[in-house]
C-alpha cells in the first residue's frame, strides 16, 4: 500500500468529526454550528474528488464503485433498520406493516421521502451521490471536451440548488446533496490531475488557511440574511469554495504531525457516516430517559465530547475492519486503500 498522505487525514478526521458535532441536537441555532453545517461537506467532496486518480471505463467505474460504496449503503441502512423499527415503535405505541415497509421503499429509491416511502438512515445519501460523482468524472475525463462539461454542469447544479433553496421542488435528499456538492468533487479531482498542493511549506499554509477562514466567517456573517436571495445563493458559493481553500492548508499545515487516532478516523470515515446517526440516536435516548425529558440539546462543548465519544467507540471495529482476516476490508476501505 501506498504511503498515506498525512495532510489528507487530518483534513478527513476534521471533517468527519465536524459532521458528527452538527448532527447533535444543540441549543440553539448558533452561529457556529449554521457556519459549519453550511461549509463542511463541501470540504468532504473535495477531498474525495482529489484522491480519486484513475480514470475507469463507465463499466469498470459502475463496477468498482458500485462494490465499494453501494454495498456499503445497503449494509448501514439495514444496520439501521432494527434501530429504526424499535425507535418508530416507541415513539407511536406501535407500528403497520404499511409503516415497516416505507424506509425500505425509500432506501431503495435512495433516501426518498414521498407519501408511500421514506428515509431510513438518511446520512448515507452521500455514498449514493459519490456513486454518480465517481463514475460521471470517469466519463468525464475520458472526453475530449469533459473538463468544459464539467464547468457547465457545475455552474447548473448551483444554479439548480438555488432554485430547489428557493422553491422547494424536490425535498429529495440524495439530489439536494449531489446538487449541492458536485461541483466541489469536480474541483478536487481537477486539484489532483493539475498537481495541485503537492508540495508543503507552513508558513504558507498557515497564511492561506488563516486568511481564507477569516474571510469566510466574515462573509458568511453578512450572506446568512436572505432578503436578497440570488445575491446570498451567489455568496453561499464564494464562502463554500473560501472554505475549502481554509481547512485544505489548514491541514497542509499540520501535515509534519502524526496522530495514530487522526489516521483511524481518516481510514473508519465511511463506517462513522454509516453509524453516526444510530449511535446519536440511542445516546439522545438514553439521556432522555435518564433526564426526565422528552427532548434533549447539548451545549457546544457537549457535542464535542460527544461527537468524539462516538467515534472512539466506533474505533476497535475500524483497526478489525483493517484486519487481514476481516470480511468486511473489501467492501468498506477499499477505496480508501486506492486513493490514499
Amino acid at each position: 500500500m501506498k504511503e498515506r498522505i498525512n495532510w489528507i487525514d487530518w483534513a478527513k478526521a476534521f471533517c468527519m468529526t465536524v459532521v458528527v458535532f452538527c448532527h447533535l441536537p444543540q441549543k440553539g441555532d448558533t452561529f457556529h454550528l449554521q457556519f459549519l453545517a453550511s461549509v463542511i461537506l463541501s470540504t468532504f467532496f473535495f477531498v474525495s474528488g482529489y484522491l480519486k486518480k484513475k480514470n475507469l471505463s463507465f463499466k469498470e467505474s459502475a463496477k468498482k464503485y458500485g462494490h465499494a460504496l453501494l454495498i456499503p449503503y445497503i449494509i448501514y441502512n439495514a444496520i439501521y433498520y432494527p434501530y429504526w423499527l424499535a425507535k418508530f415503535y416507541i415513539e407511536h405505541d406501535g407500528i403497520t406493516w404499511e409503516d415497516a415497509i416505507k424506509p425500505i421503499i425509500g432506501t431503495i429509491l435512495g433516501q426518498l421521502n414521498s407519501s408511500f416511502s421514506c428515509e431510513l438512515n438518511g446520512v448515507t445519501w452521500f455514498l449514493i451521490a459519490l456513486f454518480i460523482m465517481h463514475i460521471l468524472t470517469d466519463v468525464l475525463n475520458k472526453s475530449k471536451h469533459g473538463k468544459t462539461i464539467m464547468l457547465i454542469l457545475s455552474i447548473i447544479t448551483m444554479i439548480l440548488y438555488g432554485a430547489n433553496k428557493y422553491y422547494h421542488y424536490a425535498p429529495y435528499i440524495t439530489y439536494h446533496g449531489l446538487i449541492r456538492c458536485l461541483c466541489f468533487f469536480f474541483m478536487g479531482n481537477l486539484f489532483q490531475q493539475k498537481g495541485y498542493l503537492q508540495t508543503q511549506n507552513l508558513r504558507k499554509d498557515v497564511v492561506i488557511g488563516t486568511t481564507a477562514l477569516l474571510f469566510c466567517l466574515i462573509l458568511f456573517y453578512w450572506h446568512i440574511h436572505e432578503d436578497r436571495f440570488v445575491l446570498h445563493i451567489f455568496l453561499y458559493y464564494v464562502v463554500n469554495f473560501a472554505s475549502v481553500y481554509a481547512f485544505i492548508y489548514l491541514s497542509k499545515s499540520l501535515n509534519s504531525i502524526k496522530s495514530r487516532i487522526i489516521t483511524i478516523i481518516s481510514i473508519g470515515t465511511m463506517l462513522i457516516f454509516g453509524l453516526h446517526r444510530m449511535m446519536i440516536g440511542i445516546i439522545n435516548f438514553i439521556v432522555e430517559k435518564t433526564m426526565y425529558t422528552s427532548s434533549i440539546t447539548y451545549d457546544w462543548y457537549e457535542c464535542l465530547i460527544i461527537a468524539l465519544a462516538i467515534e472512539f467507540t466506533i474505533m476497535p471495529l475500524i483497526i478489525y475492519k483493517k484486519s487481514p482476516k476481516s470480511i468486511l476490508k473489501s467492501n468498506f476501505i477499499k477505496v480508501n486503500q486506492e486513493k490514499n
